[in-house]
């Protein structure tokens, strides 16, 4: 092998780890088969074979199916970036029958900040010290004293 021909190589393999790496999550929807879906005439059932199931339903509202999906790229060693989200709901009436048909994309996400705060738990909080010698002296090798119960004889007469 030649000086160039190792550089060449050397190069394409640089190159190749700066390519980042592409994960799809979610539901990939067909906007062909999307654009199919009219409200009050397209059925739930007509939306399940066009889209297939969906990715979710509803919490309190199960007249209400989402199709969410999500495109991530990840650039060498640095953290995973979303580069596209589409979300999907359709309403559909109690007949079954679609309602409406409501798509987000990116632009309408939010970035939210979760609350450090933590839930305060009912109980004693002990310190690591208190937990290594809480139990210093409770440990009784008698099995007769377990209690106060196992072993212990009845009265006599009774």
């Amino acid at each position: 092998m030649t000086t160039r021909s190792v550089l060449v190589l050397g190069a394409l393999l640089a190159a190749a780890a700066c390519s980042p790496t592409i994960t799809n999550h979610g539901h990939r929807l067909d906007s062909e088969a999307l654009a199919q879906i009219e409200p009050g005439i397209s059925s739930r059932e007509d939306v399940a074979r066009l889209l297939g199931s969906p990715s979710a339903v509803g919490t309190f509202d199960v007249e209400r199916w989402y199709y969410i999906s999500q495109r991530m790229e990840q650039q060498a060693f640095y953290t995973d970036e979303i580069t596209n989200q589409d979300v999907v709901a359709i309403d559909f009436d109690a007949t079954g029958v679609v309602a409406s048909v409501d798509q987000k994309d990116m632009s309408a996400a939010r970035q939210i900040e979760p609350v450090d705060d933590k839930t305060k738990t009912m109980g004693n909080e002990f310190t690591l010290l208190e937990q290594l010698l809480g139990n210093v002296g409770r440990f009784n090798t008698d099995p007769s004293a377990i209690d106060g119960q196992i072993g212990r004889r009845p009265p006599p007469g009774g």
